[in-house]
């Protein structure tokens, strides 16, 4: 870090410079100037970050010297130490944004105070440019590796080159790179009430850390689709197997504990980055024979053995007809001669029930009903634990999934339960913040699904149930108690007097203090 001290005294700048701890502020070199003009010369060519200027001096003075450096770079410390303390001056020295303004005769404690204090400035305005730019660099590094794994960028070597060299990177399309490929089922996070957005980000977080001891998401790509999460980490270099197998096994422990993730990792060779796109390809079509291997680590040149751990044969279509059927019988028989012929060790078990259970969801779904029945039910959450430990539990489980899922069903279809639930449980806490998600929670139905049925079995909507249940328990409380009407609103459900006043009118005709008033006589509509 240089400093230009600028007077015309030059005891003055012997002063400094033979008092100024420079080693410890971190000072490289002090810079002398006698006058304005010499000052700007040397600015000019040794570009300080810290300038100390008089202000009447020769050629030119001190302010105009602060508006030539201000001109060429508004990052530079400038002070003023003068002894001039004219308003105009100061008023100059506020516009430009100088850090002090010291006046002669100095003491030399104040102007080393002021120093460390223009040195900080410096500091923090490296700090911020280097996060900004460190930002702009993530941003272009995942845009162009996004562009490799969708292909974009293509596979000619010359034009990835010309690409790569566009945007300014520090590498080119021989680079030597590798990808950790990792699949992760959602399934158990999202049933810990992970939100899927906030698991993409997690996840993408996680893998530059852990993989690459880097904070931030700029060398991995995320892709999802409803149950799995696809992250390909792009490591530059040639990094051993046994580095990238410890990272691994590092990325997966910390994904189980933190997020309730287990990713299988799949490694690929070294590759050059014009072959991206091919690599990505290859990467996938492995996945896909090894994306239940939860927690393993597997590498592309690897031989794979995959009997005994086939892709999960289950008919999503057939599953789906037994349930619409209600064709206890055929599942059964369906799911027992699956089990019969798959590996029923735990991690084979825990595919079976991660396919099982993604089934079920899309159904309960499709027939307007909340999935959460499936993980919010006692029976199937102990069921669940122990599906895993054998075949005979994973029948059990089942066996409750299929029982649960036709008694919803039954009370889906008659729609009058549904309606005498709704209307009981509104009845009990109309007087609450309640809406339509709650009701909807109470009868194990989507919201859209109930206000339908609602709407077409009561020729109202649920709000206007709610509020003219609301409304004549306030009638009644207008008549029969000497409670205010700002009292009776807010005891029957409404924080807003006026809102209440509206719907009274609305429904009654008047207003609460006229029907009040009138004994409840005149004014309401049929």
């Amino acid at each position: 870090m240089k400093l230009l001290v600028c007077d015309d005294d030059i005891s003055t700048i012997d002063v400094i410079q033979s008092q100024l701890d420079c080693k410890q502020l971190g000072i490289s070199k002090i810079l002398r100037a006698y006058n304005g003009q010499m000052a700007k010369d040397i600015f000019d060519e040794e570009h300080p970050d810290l300038v100390l200027c008089d202000i009447d001096m020769p050629l030119c003075n001190g302010i105009e010297v602060l508006e030539h450096i201000y001109n060429k770079d508004k990052d530079v410390e400038f002070s003023f130490l003068t002894c001039y303390e004219k308003f105009e001056y100061a008023q100059k020295a506020i516009q430009y944004g100088v850090t002090s303004y010291l006046t002669k005769p100095f003491d030399l404690e104040e102007v080393k105070v002021c120093i460390q204090k223009m040195i900080a400035n410096v500091q923090k305005k490296q700090a911020a440019s280097k996060i900004e730019s460190a930002s702009r660099n993530d941003s272009l590094m995942s845009s162009i590796l996004r562009q490799a794994c969708d292909g974009v960028l293509g596979t000619n070597r010359d034009i990835v080159n010309a690409g790569l060299r566009l945007n300014g990177v520090d590498f080119d399309a021989d680079s030597k790179w590798r990808i950790v490929f990792t699949c992760s089922d959602m399934t158990d996070a999202i049933k810990k009430t992970w939100n899927k957005e906030l698991l993409v980000f997690t996840a993408s977080q996680l893998h530059d850390e852990a993989l690459l001891e880097y904070i931030g998401s700029a060398h991995t790509v995320v892709n999802s689709d409803d149950r799995f999460l696809w992250c390909f980490c792009f490591i530059r270099g040639e990094l051993s197997d046994d580095e990238l197998k410890k990272r691994c096994e590092k990325l997966i422990s910390f994904s189980e504990v933190h997020m309730s993730l287990k990713p299988v990792a799949l490694i690929s060779d070294i590759f050059s980055f014009y072959e991206a796109s091919n690599v990505v390809c290859a990467l996938y079509d492995q996945m896909r024979k090894i994306r239940y291997f939860s927690g393993k680590i597997f590498f592309q040149n690897e031989q794979i053995n995959y009997e005994g751990n086939e892709e999960i044969e289950l008919n999503e279509n057939q599953i789906l007809w037994y349930l619409k059927k209600r064709d206890e019988a055929g599942y059964k028989e369906y799911i027992n001669s699956l089990l019969d012929h798959m590996d029923c060790t735990e991690a084979g078990l825990d595919r079976f029930r991660k396919e099982l259970i993604n089934v079920f969801v899309t159904h309960f779904r499709d027939n307007g009903m909340s999935s959460n029945i499936i993980f919010m039910n006692t029976e199937i959450i102990a069921a669940d634990e122990e599906a895993t430990k054998s075949r005979n539990q994973m029948i059990r489980y089942t066996e409750a999934l299929f029982s649960i899922q036709q008694s919803k069903l039954q009370e889906s279809i008659n729609s009058e339960d549904i309606i005498v639930r709704a209307r009981k449980y509104i009845e009990e806490n109309f007087r609450e913040n309640i809406d339509r998600s709650d009701v909807a929670a109470v009868t194990f139905v989507t919201p859209n699904y109930l206000s339908k049925l609602f709407k077409n079995n009561m020729n109202m909507n649920l709000r206007e149930y709610i509020n003219q249940l609301r409304i004549e328990e306030a009638k009644r409380l207008l008549l029969s108690t000497s409670m205010s009407v700002s009292e009776i609103a807010s005891y029957v459900g409404y924080y807003n007097i006026s809102y209440f006043s509206t719907v009274f009118h609305k429904l009654v005709g008047t207003g609460p203090y006229d029907w009040r008033n009138n004994g409840g006589n005149e004014g309401e509509t049929e």
